[in-house]
C-alpha cells in the first residue's frame, strides 16, 4: 500500500464509537457535525450573570446579559479556567529535575487560578461588589504575566531548555494582558466590545492556534497540516486587511468546526499527533469565545 493510499484509507475510516472520519474534519463546514460531536453541557452548574454554550469536554462561559456585571462574571469564569490550563500545560512541558523550579512556580499558578475560578462560581456578583472581585483577579494575573515573559526570555535565549515554544509563552501572556485590560474596562462600567479590537486580537490568536496545531500533528497527517496552515494564513490575511465582520464571522465558524471535529478525533485516537485532548478542547473554547465576542461587538 502506498503512503497516499494509506492516507486516503485513514481519512475515510471512522473512529470507533464516534462515526467521524478525518475527511469529514477537512470538508465539513456546517454546524451539523459540531452538534453531533458534542452534547451541550446542560448539566453544567449555572452562575448568575453567565451562561454556557457549545459544551464540549468543558463549557464555554459567556455573558447572559450586556451589562458590565454579566461580562465580569463570564470573563472571570472563562479566563481563570483558561489560565489554569496555561499553567497545567507549562507543568506538562517542563519535565526533569533541572526544571523543578519553574515547574513548581507553574504549579502554584495552577492552584491559584483554580481557586479563583471556584470563587467566581460561588460568588454572587452585583453592581456593589463586582469591581472589587475584578481587581482581586487582576492582582493574581499580573505575576503570571511576569512569569510568562520571564520564561519566554529564558527559553528563547537558551538559558532554559523546556518543551514550551517562546511563541507559546508570548501567546499566553498576550491573552492574560488582554484579560486584565478587559476587567479594568468592565470595572468602570463599560462592557462595550469594539469590533476592530476583537478581530485584531482574536485573529492573531486563531492564526497562532492553527500554527500550533500544524506543528503538533504527526508529520504524515499531510491533509490536516495543510488545512491548519491554510486556516492560519486566512486569519493572518483577515488581520492584515482588517476584514469585515461577515468575513470574520465566516472564518470563526469555520475554525470552530475544524477545532471541534479535530478535538473529537484526537480524543478518539483517530488523528495522529502529540496534542493532548485538553489542549485541543482549550483552543476550541477560545474559538467559541471569539465568535461570541464578535457577535456582541
Amino acid at each position: 500500500m502506498t503512503r497516499d493510499t494509506a492516507l486516503e484509507t485513514g481519512l475515510d475510516h471512522p473512529a470507533k464509537g464516534f462515526g467521524i472520519t478525518r475527511r469529514e474534519i477537512l470538508v465539513t463546514g456546517g454546524a451539523t457535525l459540531v452538534t453531533t460531536l458534542f452534547v451541550n453541557s446542560a448539566a453544567d452548574a449555572q452562575t448568575p450573570g453567565a451562561t454556557t454554550k457549545n459544551g464540549g469536554t468543558k463549557p464555554v462561559y459567556v455573558p447572559s446579559g450586556d451589562d458590565a456585571v454579566s461580562h465580569s462574571v463570564a470573563d472571570n469564569l472563562f479566563w481563570t479556567d483558561i489560565l489554569t490550563e496555561h499553567a497545567t500545560f507549562f507543568v506538562m512541558l517542563m519535565p526533569g529535575a533541572e526544571l523543578a523550579g519553574p515547574r513548581g512556580r507553574a504549579e502554584q499558578f495552577k492552584a491559584s487560578f483554580a481557586g479563583q475560578f471556584e470563587k467566581a462560581r460561588a460568588a454572587r456578583l452585583d453592581k456593589g461588589n463586582y469591581a472589587a472581585f475584578n481587581r482581586s483577579t487582576v492582582e493574581l494575573v499580573k505575576p503570571f504575566i511576569d512569569f510568562k515573559r520571564e520564561m519566554q526570555q529564558a527559553q528563547q535565549s537558551g538559558r532554559m531548555r523546556s518543551l514550551v515554544w517562546p511563541l507559546f509563552f508570548d501567546h499566553t501572556a498576550r491573552e492574560a494582558e488582554r484579560f486584565i485590560r478587559r476587567l479594568d474596562q468592565l470595572s468602570k462600567g463599560d462592557a462595550d466590545l469594539e469590533h476592530a479590537e476583537v478581530v485584531d486580537f482574536w485573529a492573531r490568536i486563531m492564526d497562532e492556534h492553527a500554527e500550533f496545531i500544524a506543528h503538533l500533528l504527526d508529520p504524515q497527517e499531510d491533509p490536516l497540516i495543510e488545512k491548519a496552515l491554510s486556516s492560519s494564513a486566512a486569519f493572518r490575511d483577515l488581520r492584515a486587511k482588517k476584514g469585515s465582520k461577515s468575513q470574520a464571522e465566516t472564518l470563526a465558524k469555520s475554525i470552530i468546526d475544524f477545532k471541534t471535529a479535530a478535538a473529537k478525533g484526537i480524543q478518539a485516537g483517530q488523528i495522529k499527533s502529540i496534542i493532548p485532548p485538553a489542549l485541543a478542547d482549550h483552543v476550541r473554547r477560545e474559538a467559541v469565545k471569539f465568535e461570541d465576542e464578535l457577535r456582541r461587538a
